[in-house]
């Protein structure tokens, strides 16, 4: 790690090597663009595309690929509140936080799985699926995930848990370069169709379309669902030295990205740059800003200046007042003493 002691040499070594590379790989990915519209690309959606339904593939694809990003980033965010709640607290708060988990997990679980019997009423977001039995395993994944996270403010000791909440603000930051300053101006600026979108329809008539994830807009060039995926879990992929647990988040992004295929939402070379993009960029803020005494306070203005490039002002506007306010609270309460720094960038769990 570059950053050690939290000095002003260690930020501006670790920002420098970050935002070189940052460059550097932003540059490939553009040079690369002038690859799309390959035969081979386009033999190998045709091959990974079925031609009829795959039972229980089908119904996988479409749980991945619509509700993996939500199911994560709900259970982080969830996650990152209670341990502010419980920070620097008595014990008893933390076995009262795990408690509200349980119910968490209760009222998320019942909602989401009674998807399967009453989506159709539009009391989701999303319309009526083909496929609504997603929504009993959803269902399932938010009461498992929830009490999990509940058990890790008891079972992780609290340096590791503070590793954790660092980790979640490397997340956000990682979001932000890979998805806000990189996959929205790359996709705007290659501007590649999707396969399903009228330029191809010399060929993609031959492509099955599933019901629920049908995608003619935006361009595929590279795929933000693939791109976005590979931030959410990169960080915890170097946190957790655990090879199950990283065998287990390689292989979920991975899935998640052949859903972007398997749907005719993207091509295959959009997916692969998408991975070539985020992983690096990913790894190195990891890298880079570990230990980054200012990151809660950096990645929350990002998020507020990528939410001004994607959204009306009135929203990131909000953001920043309350992250400004929390942060001058923050500084006065605590006389702004920084924390030590960690010098292990691992969680490893005990037997």
């Amino acid at each position: 790690m570059i950053i050690k002691n939290n000095t002003l040499n260690e930020h501006a070594k670790g920002w420098g090597i970050f935002l070189v590379t940052y460059g550097i790989i932003y540059a490939i990915t553009l040079f690369m663009a002038r690859f799309v519209d390959a035969s081979w690309d386009i033999r190998t959606l045709l091959f990974l595309n079925p031609n009829d339904y795959i039972p229980v593939l089908d119904e996988m694809v479409i749980l991945q690929t619509d509700f993996a990003t939500y199911f994560f980033a709900l259970l982080l965010i969830s996650w990152q509140i209670g341990y502010y709640c419980i920070r620097n607290r008595k014990p008893e708060a933390a076995l009262r936080t795990r408690n509200v988990f349980y119910v968490l997990a209760a009222v998320f679980g019942v909602w989401h799985a009674l998807g399967v019997f009453i989506q159709e009423k539009s009391i989701f977001w999303w319309g009526e699926y083909e496929y609504p039995i997603v929504f009993l395993p959803l269902g399932i994944a938010f009461a498992g995930g929830f009490i999990v996270a509940g058990n890790l403010y008891i079972y992780l000791r609290p340096e590791d848990q503070r590793k954790l909440a660092h980790a979640f603000w490397l997340t956000l930051l990682a979001v932000f370069f890979v998805n806000v300053l990189g996959e929205d101006i790359v996709k705007e600026t290659v501007q590649r169709h999707r396969p399903l979108h009228e330029t191809y329809d010399a060929w993609n008539g031959q492509v099955r379309q599933l019901k629920d994830e049908v995608v003619r807009g935006s361009y595929s060039y590279f795929s933000g669902h693939t791109s976005s995926f590979w931030a959410l879990t990169m960080i915890y992929f170097w946190l957790f030295r655990s090879w199950k647990v990283r065998t287990g988040l390689l292989l979920w992004a991975l899935f998640h990205g052949y859903t972007r295929i398997y749907t005719a939402a993207h091509f295959p070379y959009c997916v692969i740059m998408a991975t070539f993009f985020a992983i690096p960029v990913t790894s190195m803020i990891y890298y880079c800003l570990w230990n980054h005494r200012h990151i809660p306070l950096v990645s929350a203005l990002a998020l507020s200046g990528g939410l001004f490039l994607l959204a009306k002002p009135a929203i990131p506007s909000v953001i920043l007042a309350i992250v400004l306010v929390w942060f001058s609270l923050y500084r006065f309460r605590s006389s702004y003493v920084p924390l030590e720094p960690m010098p292990d960038a691992h969680i490893t769990f005990s037997q």
